[in-house]
């Protein structure tokens, strides 16, 4: 049986059970319409590409019936399929989770310098904060940003990893952590308030580790342009 024969098998059916016999029930008329159409040929039903074809044929068909009847097949081919339309709503559910889940996975590092800034921008209540208004050089000078958080910015190479951080979100990049020595073997240590960093007379004395932000912080910057100092980068 081909299709148009199909069609025209149901067609009669339809007509000889109309409203003024006795129907056959919708439900029998479903589960044997399913059954023949199982055994179409491959070339009468149409491959996937196809479906949206015979899907507005069929919903074409559907809204010619009255409204009640439409209802009554409506509810017994849904029936039929539902077991498959959930697993296919939990699929693509499970789909999305993954796809969701690597976007999790996949969040871009940038330094610490530049998530302040991201954080700084996203934290301003006065006017909408764009992209852009976080790339604007104006901006940069107006808020004061640091040479290193500008170069990084204007390198070019940074632009897409910059966006990503801005709309995905991002992890901020662990940063590097020195000792800092005088050549004579002295380290620089912090006193045991914490408040203040100096370098101890005692070579055995435990070295401060801290990052080039912490040194800057406590006054401490110019030991990477000294001469006479040994840094050390360490974990």
């Amino acid at each position: 049986m081909n299709i148009k024969a199909l069609i025209k098998k149901y067609e009669e059916l339809w007509n000889e059970h109309s409203p003024f016999y006795e129907p056959v029930p919708y439900t029998s008329m479903v589960e044997l319409f399913l059954k023949e159409l199982k055994q179409l040929d491959e070339s009468e039903i149409g491959h996937a590409d196809e479906a949206p074809r015979y899907v507005k044929n069929i919903l074409a068909r559907l809204r010619e019936l009255p409204l009640h009847d439409r209802e009554v097949w409506l509810k017994a081919i849904m029936s039929k399929f539902e077991q498959d339309f959930s697993h296919a709503k939990w699929r693509e559910g499970y789909e999305q989770g993954k796809i969701e889940g690597m976007v999790e996975r996949e969040k871009v590092v940038v330094p610490q310098f530049v998530a302040d800034w991201i954080r700084k921008c996203k934290m301003f209540k006065h006017f909408a904060v764009s992209l852009s208004f976080a790339l604007q050089p104006i901006v940069w000078e107006e808020n004061n940003l640091s040479d290193k958080c500008i170069d990084w910015l204007m390198d070019a190479n940074n632009q897409e990893l910059f966006a990503r951080a801005w709309l995905n979100g991002y992890e901020v990049e662990k940063e590097k952590r020195y000792l800092v020595t005088l050549k004579n073997r002295q380290p620089l240590v912090k006193s045991q308030s914490g408040s203040t960093l100096y370098f101890s007379q005692d070579i055995t004395a435990r070295n401060y580790k801290g990052t080039q932000k912490e040194l800057e912080e406590a006054k401490f910057g110019w030991v990477f342009d000294c001469e006479g100092i040994d840094i050390e980068e360490v974990e």
